[in-house]
């Protein structure tokens, strides 16, 4: 035995008398190792063990964690759960002696979760037994994440489910998930870390220092290829912890391992040290003479909302933002939010933000939308969220038609290149299965310095439902990008036609993708020309949303070539909500912004453009046979 075998505190006739008996099995095994295996189930689930022998290392309202000397196997946790919720529960430093059940308890039944090894001691087991040997003694020394000894950014292997798959044994070295599950119960320390997200219900995701990238705002960004394995939530279960916003450098972090809800946690048993909390809020500027469109989800906003809430969201616009001239909103409720008694009218919503925006920039913001059919584009229950637009009347003309709630934008040519369209707000193939009980993009046209400029308002099915990065699927079933893929399929198909029209049209698409500008579902926008300006930032900054400590960017502006090409462009996420504990709204703001609208000039030769019409009419033929399907 090692010096710090906390066993070797017992009188060695008393180890003596407790050796480990498997029920049912003539094998012996005396470590907890044995037990916890070096897979992601145990050897012995659903079998009976009898004196298992341990340190209490930490107790929590139904049962506590022993630990004892280890095994010298890097793939074996030390230290497992003990379940004994109506019992009493030995104090921390007891030396124990377990009988019970061992058991892979799934977390909320859940089929998507990974399972948590413990020995059920509760008084229904048949020979459970808890024996208090001695107390008063020091815990076995916790495993200190730090150099050499770090998380992989890696998750899992795709092989599957990680529970069945034939042969697997934990990669440690090579997934997080395994480097966790190795450490199931065990004492962890992190000498220092960072928030990579705000804190939620007493609950933090933090990374090790040691993996923060050189000059970044936040240190868990999510790119292609890379989820950010090397996160694990700080839990006040136990003991509280601080209170951060995503930035934070917290210290002394001590506590045991464990796994629900589709999530490591490291349960704190010792008070942290918060060292710092202070990561800077952006502002972005406008220039004199320049021209800014915004996106914005603003977190279902209804019209009985509290005067606070349009003052806090109308100061972002001004302040953070700089107000732009052109505003695209998402998460719009009706006038009386969640009430659902058929109401779809959002105008005092929108008056409401009209009216405080135009208080706090001294300007004449005027507002266009489409109400959509009752409940019928998901959200919450009775709020009818829509997209909408708050645009400067000083400097931005709106003088077309308001479609209904299932009338089809259409486009046909006119004089000079220029696109006509039917109505001057409406929505995109609004009766396409693509947009079943999800928000149908708003199209509108605007004049802008005399020239004309199309936007186009998106918000996306929502990722709500996909499988858990750190559950037993691997790769996790993404099962919602299905429709966000004919989403963009129906809005590329619209946007090609556009651009069959004229090439040289100024198009912006924006908005809340509800994916990542790298996922296969966005593909088709890309197809279709457009050009996302969240690519032009620097990997760092492409985030507009934090989840479970992960900074993603699910808020996209999209321009169409001649505004790539002519319009002198800057783009900006700006953060002021994603990742802090005093957020407006759960998304940052983003920001484009434009020396000027490009002449939509070179209009095609007559032939060129008859088979640009063509093309055009075979779109709306294939949109037409995809409502119909």
């Amino acid at each position: 035995m090692s010096k710090d075998n906390p066993l070797k505190l017992l009188p060695r006739a008393m180890l003596a008398a407790f050796p480990l008996l498997l029920a049912g099995a003539a094998a012996q095994a005396q470590l907890i190792g044995a037990l916890q295996g070096s897979s992601h189930l145990s050897p012995y689930n659903n079998t009976d063990v009898a004196g298992i022998l341990g340190i209490v290392t930490a107790r929590d309202n139904n049962g506590f964690w022993i630990q004892d000397a280890g095994d010298g196997n890097a793939l074996t946790s030390d230290a497992i759960y003990i379940f004994r919720s109506s019992a009493s529960k030995p104090l921390v430093g007891s030396a124990v002696s377990v009988s019970g059940r061992l058991v892979e308890f799934r977390p909320g039944g859940d089929p998507l979760n990974l399972t948590l090894t413990e020995i059920n001691a509760s008084s229904g087991i048949a020979g459970a037994a808890v024996t208090v040997l001695s107390t008063g003694n020091a815990l076995p020394a916790a495993r200190v994440i730090g150099p050499g000894f770090l998380p992989p950014s890696a998750i899992a292997p795709k092989i599957g489910n990680m529970e069945t798959a034939p042969g697997y044994l934990l990669q440690p070295n090579l997934y997080s998930m395994d480097f966790y599950e190795s450490l199931e119960g065990m004492r962890v320390a992190l000498p220092s870390a960072i928030a990579s997200g705000q804190t939620a219900s007493g609950d933090t995701f933090v990374v090790s220092s040691q993996q923060v990238p050189a000059g970044s705002r936040v240190p868990a960004v999510l790119s292609a290829g890379n989820f950010n394995g090397q996160r694990i939530m700080i839990d006040n279960r136990i003991t509280a912890a601080p209170t951060v916003s995503a930035g934070a450098r917290i210290d002394n972090i001590t506590g045991v391992i464990d796994y629900s809800f589709a999530n490591y946690r490291l349960l704190l048993t010792e008070g942290a040290t918060l060292v710092s909390n202070n990561l800077p809020k952006e502002t972005a500027a406008i220039a004199p003479g320049r021209f800014g469109i915004a996106s914005y989800n603003v977190e279902n906003l209804p019209g009985n909302a509290s005067t606070t809430r349009f003052t806090q969201i109308a100061g972002q616009i001004a302040g953070s933002l700089g107000a732009p001239q052109i505003i695209s909103l998402q998460e719009i409720q009706d006038n009386n939010g969640t009430t659902n008694n058929g109401t779809v009218a959002a105008d005092v919503t929108l008056n409401n933000l009209a009216g405080a925006l135009n208080a706090a920039t001294g300007k004449s913001y005027k507002w266009v939308s489409v109400d959509p059919v009752n409940n019928a584009d998901g959200g919450a229950g009775g709020g009818n969220i829509r997209q909408a637009f708050m645009y400067d009347s000083a400097r931005v003309s709106f003088a077309g038609m308001v479609g209904g709630a299932l009338q089809d934008v259409m486009a046909t040519a006119g004089a000079n290149g220029q696109i006509v369209l039917n109505l001057g707000a409406g929505r995109v193939d609004p009766n396409n299965p693509a947009w079943t009980n999800s928000r149908k993009p708003l199209v509108t046209e605007f004049s802008v310095d005399g020239q004309q400029i199309i936007v186009i308002a998106n918000h996306f099915n929502s990722k709500g439902g996909d499988a858990p990065l750190f559950g037993v699927g691997q790769p996790p079933d993404e099962v919602t990008a299905t429709q966000r893929l004919q989403q963009a399929q129906v809005l590329g198909s619209f946007v090609q036609g556009l651009l069959a029209i004229n090439p040289h049209a100024n198009i912006v698409l924006t908005g809340d993708f509800n994916d990542f500008q790298f996922a296969a579902s966005l593909q088709p926008l890309y197809d279709a020309g457009l050009t996302n300006m969240t690519n032009t930032l620097d990997a760092g900054d492409r985030y507009s949303y934090v989840f479970e400590g992960n900074a993603q960017a699910l808020d996209h502006i999209w321009v169409s070539p001649n505004l790539l090409a002519k319009g002198d462009l800057a783009y900006d996420v700006v953060h002021v909500n994603a990742g802090y504990l005093d957020q407006v709204s759960d998304h940052d703001p983003v920001l484009l912004t434009l020396g000027a609208i490009p002449v939509p000039t070179a209009v095609p030769e007559p032939a060129t453009l008859a088979l640009m019409l063509a093309g055009l009419g075979a779109v709306g033929l294939r949109a037409r046979r995809q409502r119909r399907a």
